[in-house]
């Protein structure tokens, strides 16, 4: 996401010609899909993204990025649900209506809870203007330097301001319901990061028409019109440097079961490939980037996942689902929950996010599903160093008994659910590892900890002249994250010390081609009231 932004970017506004060095054999990153037999087909990242309502800036930046080539299905009203061992939160795409229910729920914690979304506007509001401070000319910054008081708030722990403002357990654990959103349980995410989801699913969840494959096929036309190109099956293994500078990369093209080197030249080099295979892996080592591969090195492991693809015999809409999320728990403290990591694996599975996106797409021909939870890589890091598809009888052997456990559970909470399942197939961290390179498998990229945002390496800019980051760990995660990324890496090239004008130049762009859209009659995001 974060390099095909650059790249429609890049072309649009300055006729540059971008080339897109993919490892994978399908572009797109976690914007992909993927099908198997009887037409079932599925997201492998996308599962609801927020803050794509008329008039929002991200709506107006998206839609510029893609010329309105993705659609968007508004997501049900109760678009999310929390569901635990004594009740069931109906999450509604309404501010004022999710405020009500848990003043109504929790009278005792009103006052808190008044404060809480007061905070979350100011930590969402403070990385706003955190990610400017860091891509504006030093003259500027003192105009937009948060305060220190934004940033103590903004970099606490996400438990460390529940436990402060909050005392009833079952509120602390419903509000972080959403944790998995931001790869971090409360002990151990900022609260920045905790309340950018929050805030961006205030008014709910949106879905693109026809899956996230449309995101791919909206903005490879527009590189490919300035000149650019899309190659895949092209893993690029080194960043070339000249003294300090970056002129290059090489890597090897795997073309049926022949590898072909290669090497490309170019005036900028921007990396969507992560900040920890950027300077730990693809940097040379005499690169004098130490400090950096020191801290990287050193920060901690992000969150690694299983998720089971399923594919249905009858529309699930049988049991009473409707196209929502079920955020699933066996407890209220996501910490211990997160402590107790590989239950799956002795068959006391404790949470789940469950999904449907053939309920979400209006254009899906076949039923499917998907039950996410979380694992640690160690439990399958004796099988790393054998390639994918060829690990082994004994790794296809423990894939099944996980997944028979993970229908299971579901199960348990909805009876009939495996009655209606049709084919599975288990992603385990492994296979992360192999499609995406992230270290562990690690789905999000590096770890949301309290202090990555005020890491120096977490931005555009890099010590290398000439060498960018773009995407999650240029800026924040998921692909709003990834989006925001490429967007800041795009007025970093467009303008370094007039990038503030080259943003504001973007935005006005962008708005131009809202109104252009509109006077067409073309619309790019749909709900049950004008689907």
């Amino acid at each position: 996401m974060g390099s095909l932004t650059v790249a429609s970017i890049l072309g649009q506004l300055q006729g540059k010609r971008v080339l897109i060095l993919e490892q994978h054999y399908i572009a797109g990153g976690f914007t992909h899909t993927f099908k198997r037999e009887k037409g079932y087909k599925w997201d492998v990242g996308i599962h609801y993204v927020g803050d794509l309502e008329d008039g929002h800036k991200f709506r107006r930046l998206f839609d510029f990025v893609t010329r309105g080539g993705v659609r968007w299905q508004k997501m049900p009203y109760i678009y999310d649900k929390f569901v635990f061992p004594d009740f069931t939160f109906q999450a509604p795409s309404d501010l004022d209506a999710f405020r009500n229910q848990l003043i109504a729920q929790f009278p005792h914690e009103e006052k808190a809870l008044m404060q809480y979304f007061s905070d979350v506007d100011r930590a969402d509001a403070w990385y706003r203007k955190y990610i400017l401070y860091k891509h504006i000319p030093g003259m500027l910054k003192p105009l937009v330097k948060p305060s220190k008081a934004d940033t103590t708030l903004a970099t606490s722990s996400t438990k460390e301001y529940l436990d402060t403002h909050f005392s009833d357990q079952k509120l602390k654990g419903l509000l972080t319901s959403q944790w998995g959103n931001y790869g971090a349980v409360p002990g151990q995410s900022s609260f920045a990061n905790h309340a950018m989801v929050v805030r961006h699913f205030y008014k709910g969840g949106y879905y693109p028409i026809g899956s996230s494959k449309t995101i791919l096929q909206s903005i490879e036309p527009i590189i490919e019109h300035y000149g650019g190109a899309i190659k895949i099956n092209h893993r690029v293994e080194e960043i070339i440097l000249e003294g300090n500078t970056a002129v290059g990369v090489r890597g090897m093209q795997k073309k049926g079961k022949d590898f072909i080197p290669f090497e490309y030249y170019a005036p900028v080099i921007v990396s969507d490939a992560g900040a920890y295979n950027t300077y730990c892996k693809l940097l040379p080592k005499s690169a004098p980037v130490e400090a950096q591969r020191t801290d990287l090195s050193a920060h901690p492991n992000g969150l690694s996942h299983l998720c089971l693809y399923i594919g249905f015999k009858e529309n699930p809409e049988t049991l009473g689902f409707k196209g929502e999320n079920h955020w699933i728990f066996d407890g209220y403290d996501h910490d211990e929950l997160y402590s107790d990591l590989d239950a799956v694996t002795e068959d006391r599975m404790r949470m789940a996010f469950l999904s449907f996106p053939s309920l979400k797409d209006p254009e899906s021909k076949a039923h499917t599903g998907e039950i996410i939870t979380f694992i640690s890589y160690d439990y399958f890091k004796k099988w790393s160093t054998e390639r994918w598809k060829n690990r082994g009888e004994d790794y296809e052997a423990v894939k099944q008994e996980i997944a028979e456990r993970m229908l299971n559970f579901i199960e348990g909470k909805y009876p009939g659910f495996k009655d209606l399942v049709d084919f599975y197939e288990l992603s385990t961290p492994l296979t992360t590892e192999h499609f995406t390179l992230h270290r562990n498998g690690e789905i999000y990229g590096m770890h949301t900890t309290p202090d990555r945002l005020l890491k120096d390496w977490n931005q555009v800019k890099t010590p290398i002249k000439n060498l960018y980051l773009t995407g999650t760990d240029a800026a924040v995660l998921g692909v709003a994250g990834a989006f925001t990324g490429g967007v800041f890496a795009s007025v970093e090239l467009m303008g370094k010390s007039l990038g503030l004008l080259h943003y504001i130049k973007l935005e006005n762009k962008a708005q131009a081609f809202a109104k252009e859209l509109q006077a067409k009659g073309i619309r790019t995001v749909f709900d049950e009231s004008n689907s």
